[in-house]
């Protein structure tokens, strides 16, 4: 199998070239039906075995592993910021729509989304500093999916016993389960589902249960589920699965005496494809570059490099990159974006 890592540091801004990858780690799937003929609404998220929970997690490089939240972050629901009673954990606007763990900012619905004023989706924001060695700020966003749905539409969703495996946690599988609605009503036969990896067309299973182990998993794999009725495709839900036990991560480690560049001297750091689990590097590892400005316009023609040796790369990163002048907006293109692309 070929994998393909990207990585990318910024020059003159690197807090000793780690990276932080910020996920949201789910137990169910963030979707509700809404019909507007009888105002039913599944599932029903006022039922507690049906609310959904998300954890942000974030995953430090140079650690390479996990890291701790620092604080509280902040959650909001369409723009604005939820807050939360401080004893009960329970949201004090949106109808007490959520509820937060305040030790790991996991946070559940607890209230149904879908209304008849609300049949559109719903955004989720959340944001923190994590404690990587240095005060670093990660987060990221997640759509609410809300359908319009009448009495005879099917809509399948998969819900998962988590989106995460992590074998030095004892999460080496997780189980995936297909739910095929027919309006507001869940049905539990009648159908039949076919479970897929996505750019395969091998099919993995057949029955609404799929196990997902981690010889399935490569960092991140999008998997999916189509639903059948008297043998006619009737939906199709996609949904992504990580692989945190020993991912690929590309590290960067300071050759040159200085960490930002100036005219009489250029930036250099070693560049590595590492196992995060165990730190071993993979030398097996073929390595492209990319670079960009302060704007995020990619620089053509500069000088800035990257050459490889044993699997290790050595990037260049030059003062005179930084000075030259952008042709589409004139300005000095600043600080420097290396992208690196490991193949392996």
């Amino acid at each position: 199998m070929s994998n393909t890592v990207i990585g990318s540091i910024i020059v003159r801004q690197t807090k000793s070239g780690d990276q932080l990858s910020f996920r949201f780690e789910t137990d169910k799937a963030l979707w509700q039906g809404y019909n507007s003929e009888t105002g039913a609404i599944v599932p029903d998220w006022t039922v507690a075995a049906n609310q959904p929970t998300i954890t942000p997690k974030a995953f430090s490089a140079r650690v390479g592993s996990d890291v701790s939240k620092i604080g509280n972050g902040t959650w909001s629901y369409n723009g604005t910021v939820i807050t939360f009673n401080p004893s009960t954990g329970v949201s004090t606007n949106f109808n007490g729509a959520f509820s937060v763990n305040f030790s790991t900012d996991a946070l559940t619905i607890v209230n149904n989304m879908a209304s008849s004023t609300n049949q559109n989706n719903d955004l989720l924001t959340y944001n923190n500093n994590w404690d990587n060695g240095y005060a670093e700020s990660a987060g990221g966003q997640m759509e609410i999916v809300i359908d319009k749905v009448g009495s005879t539409p099917y809509n399948g969703i998969v819900n998962l016993s988590t989106n995460t495996l992590n074998e030095t946690n004892g999460v080496t599988s997780l189980t995936a389960t297909a739910i095929l609605m027919r309006g507001t009503t869940i049905l539990s036969s009648g159908f039949t589902v076919k479970w897929y990896k996505r750019g395969s067309s091998t099919v993995l299973g057949t029955n609404t249960n799929l196990t997902i182990d981690r010889s399935m998993v490569s960092g991140k794999e999008i998997f999916y589920c189509e639903y059948y009725v008297d043998g006619v495709l009737q939906s199709v839900y996609y949904f992504a699965v990580y692989d945190m036990s020993d991912p690929a991560q590309i590290v960067f480690e300071l050759k040159s005496s200085n960490d930002t560049t100036s005219p009489s001297s250029d930036v250099q750091y070693y560049v590595k494809l590492v196992k995060s689990g165990t730190g071993a590097q993979i030398t097996a590892a073929t390595f492209a570059s990319a670079y960009y400005n302060s704007r995020r316009r990619a620089i053509i023609g500069g000088t800035s490099s990257l050459t490889t040796a044993s699997g290790t790369g050595t990037l260049t990163v030059t003062y005179a990159d930084g000075e030259a002048i952008d042709g589409t907006d004139g300005l000095k293109n600043g600080a420097i974006e290396a992208e690196i692309i490991a193949n392996y």
